[in-house]
């Protein structure tokens, strides 16, 4: 596939990437510039001079937890939330890179082993050994979105982060392997042609967050990622650098929205109004005078009620998220290696009380995720909720440094561009 088109986006200061976040409840559109003079790849870290220029959002219509259920909907929101990123960043945006999620995703583990015949191990190597494990038999209807090297083991001594260089006769890898349904994929990249964008990539939506809100020494240390979007709810778990397991559950903040919809016996949009004014997913949080006032449709006077009513239906819902996500942690043994805790993502995230029952609950200690980016407006770009759009810019920026840039030497580069290829070249 030819990359040709990203030369054109570039600006005079440095290289721009746009970041396109599919969501349940929002379409997210972010544009991030990176100094050409930037070494290193962006972690949270190690300061690179990365800005944000604008962040254009708009409803999501026609998205049902990451699968796509009408098509124009989906191409009037994308073109929406684009023109408003092209507004604020004075830019002409032509390709993204297309975050995606949703019930279909899958993780699975594989091995690979090839024999060295130069006994030296170099990048070719690398590559052949990665193929090696990706070569595994998937259904027809699945497409490999990531395969992610967790290590290299080389004649037998294993942890080795970078066998370049080093002298051996057997080289071997493990790898995760993230897969989607070929059709929800092809329909979301449709969606995005249609309002005339090209997708130059299409990244796991926890891998982007992850981008924008860990350090590399949570990375190392090991740290889970928990996003709560409005349809489902993604898990990433690090460990000594590398993803190490990912998970998706049906379950997000539109599930606290119909809670409060059904049990107030009110319309969706005022319950999703209360939701982010008044929601508070822990009783002991709530002073008992407090009262919420709950406007009704036409024809129906306003009334108020105690606020603790609200947390009586949001506190089960969190409780249940919270278990669940805990199962996923603890039943694949990787409770141990959380050693940095638990990062929250995602517009519920900023419900009040969220961050204390996920400690409570996984008893690990938590945190909410916020970029290290500069931009337009701190605020907004530091906000959990724009947490994967910001990630996919700079997940974006990343590979173009890795791939365009001078001396960058990345041991995956290779890789990274084989991945890509598929977007193209299937769809």
């Amino acid at each position: 596939m030819n990359f040709g088109f990203i030369k054109e986006m570039e600006l005079s200061s440095g290289s721009l990437v746009v970041g396109l976040d599919i969501g349940t409840t929002k379409i997210c559109a972010v544009a991030a510039e990176v100094s050409s003079g930037g070494n290193g790849h962006f972690n949270g870290s190690n300061g690179r001079d990365v800005n944000i220029l604008g962040i254009g959002t708009a409803l999501s219509k026609g998205i049902k937890k990451g699968v796509v259920t009408n098509i124009e909907n989906v191409v009037d929101s994308i073109k929406e939330a684009v023109q408003k990123a092209e507004t604020m960043a004075g830019i002409d945006i032509k390709a993204v890179h297309m975050g995606i999620t949703g019930g279909h995703i899958d993780c699975l583990s594989s091995h690979g082993v090839i024999a060295v015949k130069e006994k030296e191990i170099g990048q070719r190597e690398v590559d052949n050994v990665i193929d090696a494990a990706k070569a595994v038999a998937i259904p027809f209807d699945r497409k490999m979105l990531h395969v992610i090297p967790v290590g290299f083991t080389v004649n037998g001594q294993d942890g080795i982060t970078d066998p370049r260089g080093m002298g051996g006769v057997r080289l071997e890898t493990n790898v995760q392997i993230i897969t989607g349904d070929a059709t929800s994929i092809q329909n979301l990249i449709r969606g995005c042609r249609k309002a005339g964008l090209e997708v130059v990539d299409v990244v796991f939506q926890p891998l982007a967050s992850a981008e924008a809100v860990l350090s590399q020494d949570e990375k190392d240390l090991g740290v889970a990622v928990i996003d709560i979007g409005g349809g489902t709810t993604d898990l990433a778990i690090f460990h000594e650098g590398n993803i190490y397991s990912t998970a998706v559950t049906a379950i997000g903040g539109n599930n606290f929205t119909n809670d409060i919809a059904i049990g107030l016996r009110i319309p969706t949009r005022e319950a999703e109004i209360i939701k982010q004014r008044h929601g508070c997913s822990m009783m002991s949080m709530v002073n008992g005078d407090e009262e919420i006032e709950i406007r009704h449709d036409i024809g129906r006077a306003s009334r108020k009620i105690p606020r603790a009513y609200l947390v009586e239906i949001l506190q089960p819902r969190a409780e249940e998220l919270f278990n669940l996500m805990k199962e996923e942690i603890t039943g694949k043994g990787f409770h141990k290696h959380m050693n940095s805790g638990v990062v929250l993502t995602g517009g519920a995230a900023l419900m009040e009380g969220m961050d204390v029952m996920a400690e409570n609950i996984l008893e690990l200690p938590v945190r909410i995720g916020k970029s290290v980016c500069t931009g337009y407006s701190e605020e907004i770009i530091k906000s959990p909720q724009y947490a994967t759009g910001v990630g996919l810019a700079l997940y974006g920026l990343d590979e173009f440094i890795t791939e365009d840039g001078p001396g960058s030497g990345n041991i995956f580069s290779g890789l990274t561009t084989k991945m890509k290829g598929w977007v193209g070249g299937i769809f």
